[in-house]
């Protein structure tokens, strides 16, 4: 069932984003150094970004953040709320929202989105629902930090994904809102499809036993199923919601977690590729943190503009999706 956003008067006041300069390339990842041409061909991957060895999740969200304040030239106590995603977080309590509200020198209520590549998508949508109960200026964050730990049993799971941050400023507006409609799903039957299982989870058939305590993703077939049975209703009913036809979106965004699935992806969607935001081979998969990322780079690159109607549309581990249409 899809949302009205059309009465909700926000608009998007700024983008902002933080990639850490380090670069990995593929021969780079330990268990890969011989396979280059294999990952890429395989993946689509080419490189990613990894984090500083005294960089935690919730400094590249500040980083981020500071972006999108300076932009919106406001002040952290201007901030009514602090969302965030953040894939894994820098505790597994507190909320990481908590330390980037801290880091940032806010005072606002400041809250852990979890709902993996959705959960930027899904922070819209709860500053949507804050900005029509009265609230302001609300901060989306999301960020990404997989290339510490132990998290990969299977080295060829480690080149998929990438680390950095990004975000938005979600604002009231006197004038007409900007966001028309979205979507949100899930369909749990499929939650331990792509998974990270803590070492002391209750094991479930489809996992073997190996990854407990790293990721798992299991055949492609039951995550392209699920995007075949979600992806294309979702889509339209969004587009019906919103009003609009793919003719008159400007720029389209579609999650890359990979260039297999981002392709079936592509093709549920129905969305011409001169559309598309591609940046997968450079930064990789980096879950919550890719939408905003490339919103903001794409911003900055002058491709997407003021009065631009934009689409997003993201899926993972849950199994969840998310679709967002707005005017920016």
């Amino acid at each position: 069932m899809p949302y009205s956003y059309k009465d909700i008067p926000a608009r998007i006041a700024a983008t902002g984003s933080y990639l850490p300069p380090r670069v990995v390339a593929n021969h780079e990842i330990p268990g890969l150094e011989s396979t280059n041409g294999a990952v890429e061909r395989l993946l689509g991957a080419v490189e990613r970004r990894a984090a500083g060895e005294d960089e935690s999740c919730s400094d590249m969200i500040v980083a981020a953040a500071r972006d999108v304040l300076e932009r919106a030239e406001i002040e952290p106590n201007d901030l009514d709320r602090i969302l965030v995603s953040a894939t894994p977080g820098d505790y597994v309590e507190p909320c990481t929202a908590s330390v980037v509200q801290h880091k940032l020198g806010a005072h606002c209520p400041s809250i852990d989105i979890s709902m993996s590549c959705v959960g930027w998508v899904a922070g819209l949508d709860y500053a949507l629902r804050c900005i029509a109960t009265g609230e302001k200026r609300i901060l989306v964050m999301a960020g990404t930090i997989v290339s510490k730990g132990t998290a990969f049993f299977n080295p060829m799971h480690r080149a998929i994904f990438g680390d950095g941050a990004g975000g938005v400023l979600v604002e009231r507006t006197e004038g007409p809102g900007q966001f028309l409609a979205g979507a949100l799903w899930t369909d749990g039957q499929f939650h331990d499809v792509i998974t990270m299982p803590h070492k002391i989870s209750v094991a479930t058939p489809r996992i073997p036993s190996d990854y407990y305590g790293s990721f798992y993703m299991a055949e492609r077939q039951i995550i392209t199923q699920a995007l075949r049975d979600n992806l294309p209703l979702g889509v339209e009913a969004v587009l019906d919601a919103a009003g609009v036809t793919r003719d008159e979106i400007d720029v389209c965004f579609i999650h890359q977690p990979s260039k297999p699935l981002y392709e079936h992806a592509v093709k549920a969607a129905k969305m011409p590729r001169e559309k598309l935001v591609e940046d997968y081979s450079h930064y990789g998969n980096t879950i919550s943190a890719e939408l905003p990322i490339s919103l903001d780079e794409t911003v900055r690159g002058g491709r997407v503009k003021r009065g631009d109607l934009l689409l997003k549309i993201t899926y993972g581990a849950g199994f969840s999706g998310g679709i967002v249409v707005y005017r920016f």
